[in-house]
């Protein structure tokens, strides 16, 4: 019994001294977590910037799990702003004026010019000589030329963290061109007066019908007759993440309204004319010039960015 009474004696002597210690009402203090300071991730004044668009690499990532046997990383550039013709690439540049508001560049450019040939039948060697192997080219030509540019502003939100809300808009102007030839090794007499071509590298058909007095009459152009134009507004929204110091991943949706000047559009046959009994062109006026407003989200839509200041 005497040492339990001298244990418990101790434990409130020790009680007491922990009380002593630390007076009564006092809490244990909060150790307050410190913001990490993002400043040196973001854009400031004065910085340049150059943007490349994600959208290539995410559909070759997509392909790969598709089963998509052909896949590639084309037009891996910025994303352009508007494009009356395929096979556009951009350049996208920016200025920042303060922490943030900034200006931005983007110039497209596009030279599509591919020709196919393919072998035909030799009508003239065939004649002669039934059993004749020989053999003529035939040839397509696909011409596709684009350029555009856009100016405008963007405004920045956001300073604490490495997200950043972007707000922007500007004016754009485009203008393309578009024409197709076709060349043929057998030539149209009166005795062939339907010679033969090749039927595979031609996407479209290469005979008419509409010429009543020309009736096995084939195509030799189709194009535009003067440039398409496009002139706008646009207006953007989006987000960039910072993942490194001056590195960011960006996504953006933008809205445009343009204004659009489509050329009439002709297409030129040749082929035996009944009449004359002769070879002769003629010229299809297929559609009128027409022009009109636009509002859509159709060229810009929504973008991938990786971006780079600098």
């Amino acid at each position: 019994m005497k040492r339990i009474a001298t244990l418990a004696l101790s434990l409130v002597l020790a009680a007491a001294a922990i009380a002593q210690e630390a007076p009564a009402g006092d809490k244990p203090q909060r150790v307050k977590k410190q913001l990490r300071d993002y400043s040196e991730y973001l854009p400031k004044a004065g910085e340049f910037s150059v943007g490349f668009s994600l959208d290539p690499i995410a559909t070759f990532v997509g392909n790969l799990f598709n089963g998509n046997t052909f896949n590639s990383l084309d037009n891996l550039a910025g994303e352009p702003m508007f494009c009356p013709t395929p096979s556009i690439v951009s350049i996208v540049g920016g200025y920042m004026l303060t922490d943030q508001l900034g200006v931005k560049v983007n110039l497209g450019f596009g030279c599509n010019v591919y020709s196919r040939n393919g072998y035909a039948q030799d009508d003239a060697a065939l004649l002669l000589n039934p059993l004749s192997e020989a053999k003529v080219v035939d040839s397509y030509k696909d011409k596709r030329l684009s350029g555009s540019i856009a100016a405008g502003v963007e405004y920045r939100v956001g300073k604490q963290s490495p997200v950043q809300g972007v707000f922007g808009g500007g004016v754009l102007y485009a203008l393309g061109h578009e024409a197709h030839s076709y060349k043929y090794g057998n030539a149209i007499t009166e005795l062939n007066q339907a010679p033969s071509h090749n039927t595979t590298i031609f996407p479209t058909s290469v005979t008419t019908s509409s010429i009543p007095y020309m009736p096995n009459a084939r195509i030799l152009s189709d194009q535009a007759t003067n440039l398409i134009h496009r002139v706008g507004i646009y207006a953007s929204v989006g987000v960039e993440w910072f993942v490194a110091p001056k590195i960011s991943l960006g996504a953006n949706v933008n809205l445009n309204l343009c204004y659009t000047v489509n050329p009439a559009r002709k297409t030129i046959y040749e082929g035996w004319n009944y009449v004359t009994s002769q070879v002769e062109e003629y010229t299809d006026l297929v559609a009128p010039a027409s022009h009109g407003f636009i509002f859509s989200t159709d060229n810009i839509g929504a973008n991938l960015m990786l971006n780079f200041y600098f």
